[in-house]
């Protein structure tokens, strides 16, 4: 146990380390992780980004404005880990796979949103600069990549049809750590299919016994797949 505990604690100090590096988010997203770790969080990545809308009809396809898109969903998943690392559910959920989250999550998060837009690596970052300040093989870097995109490519549909019935239910939490209620449906927009929105069932005693609540007001936590919102000062409809 003790062991165990020293483990998770090496880990967390080595996402902390990662987090302030001047290399984020790539050290992150180069990262030598198993295989099967990558297997076990492509539809999770996927599904974060199905439900955000992050695919080409809805985001405009400029080199500068990815790589501050990746930077942004890769630091919110790392923020995400660290206030959930040890939690009991969480680790339940991904089991042996718990502590490769933030480097794994990172590079399928990373090339789905990639994949999605129709763009390479290349196109937003020097990956020979990276592999050189890394210290890792460029030829390794790329069969990851490429093994990672195959099965983006292969889970992609699957993934899409689990989205919504592994966010019906979920739990909706106010940023200052209070459940209002869980998601009873999801709205879609009728133009672009894209999700806009969840409908709220609150819990008894509210004084009102449904709500929705925009899709730009929320975080999907794809570590507890809880339902965030982002502001505490929620203005219930």
């Amino acid at each position: 146990m003790r062991r165990k505990r020293e483990k998770e604690r090496e880990e967390e100090e080595k996402v902390v380390a990662y987090l302030r590096s001047r290399l984020f988010p790539w050290n992150f997203i180069f990262e030598d992780v198993e295989e099967d770790a990558i297997k076990h969080f492509v539809t999770y990545a996927i599904q974060i980004c199905e439900g955000k809308g992050i695919d080409k009809r809805s985001i405009s396809v400029e080199g500068v404005e990815i790589k501050e898109l990746i930077i942004k969903e890769v630091k919110e998943a790392v923020n995400d880990y660290l206030f959930d690392a040890n939690d009991r559910d969480m680790v339940r959920m991904h089991g042996d796979f718990a502590g490769s989250y933030p480097f794994a999550f990172a590079q399928c998060l990373a090339h789905t949103i990639l994949h999605r837009l129709g763009l390479e690596m290349e196109d937003v970052v020097d990956v020979n600069a990276i592999s050189e300040l890394l210290g890792q093989d460029i030829k390794e870097i790329k069969g990851r990549v490429l093994f990672i995109r195959d099965l983006i490519a292969k889970n992609e549909n699957k993934a899409m049809k689990m989205f919504g019935k592994s966010i019906l239910d979920k739990k909706v939490i106010m940023a200052g750590g209070e459940c209002i209620g869980s998601v009873g449906d999801i709205v879609f927009d009728a133009g672009t299919g894209n999700v806009e929105g969840l409908v709220v069932n609150h819990q008894k005693g509210a004084g009102f016994k449904k709500s929705r609540i925009s899709m730009q007001d929320v975080r999907l936590n794809m570590y507890s797949k809880n339902i965030v919102l982002k502001y505490s000062n929620y203005d219930k409809k």
